[in-house]
């Protein structure tokens, strides 16, 4: 049964990446673009879609303007790196464009599928009052930091267990959605 599965993946992936190179026609040929979405390692091709999202956005995030699939990889691999840096707290000292209170990156890992990563997010937002930070980061930071030690380090222990998963799935959201990034990423100037 293991082979069969192996077997699918592989013509599924052949399936995507004739699909980008098909979608590459119509513009200037972009190997790069090609070869990025057919990068096996999950890091690389988490991060290497990050970057080629944020070259043509100008480093912006925007939550509100980015098209899906695009906002989600974003939202995940940008808070990721954030929180797996300093936790919650990190990621509560600074905003993101059009996502004041962190639902729609929060969204973006249950839409993944990384339902632990999701659980975790929940638990930091209900840490504020109705389950919503204030846009004024003292603010936030204060009331985030009111809460034992012990219960911000529990979620984010959560979140970082989940870390590894939470990366196989936003690979594989990306290997589902090439076609998308493809075109997106072929149609900048």
């Amino acid at each position: 049964m293991t082979r069969v599965c192996h077997y699918i993946l592989l013509a599924s992936c052949v399936g995507w990446l004739a699909g980008c190179s098909r979608a590459t026609q119509n513009h200037m040929s972009h190997p790069s673009v090609d070869k990025l979405l057919a990068t096996t390692d999950d890091f690389d091709l988490c991060d290497g879609v990050f970057c080629a999202i944020a070259d043509v956005t100008g480093n912006q995030i925007d939550a509100v303007t980015e098209p899906e699939p695009c906002r989600t990889v974003t939202l995940v691999w940008h808070s990721g790196g954030i929180i797996g840096n300093g936790g919650f707290q990190y990621l509560f000292e600074g905003n993101f464009n059009g996502d004041p209170g962190y639902r729609k990156t929060a969204d973006a890992y249950k839409r993944i599928g990384a339902e632990k990563s999701y659980a975790a997010f929940q638990d930091a937002l209900a840490l504020f009052p109705g389950n919503s930070p204030p846009s004024d980061i003292d603010c936030r930071l204060k009331i985030y930091q009111s809460h034992p030690k012990e219960t911000r380090d529990e979620i984010n222990g959560r979140f970082w267990a989940d870390a590894d998963e939470a990366k196989r799935l936003l690979a594989k959201f990306i290997r589902f959605h090439s076609s998308e990034f493809c075109e997106f990423l072929t149609a900048q100037p």
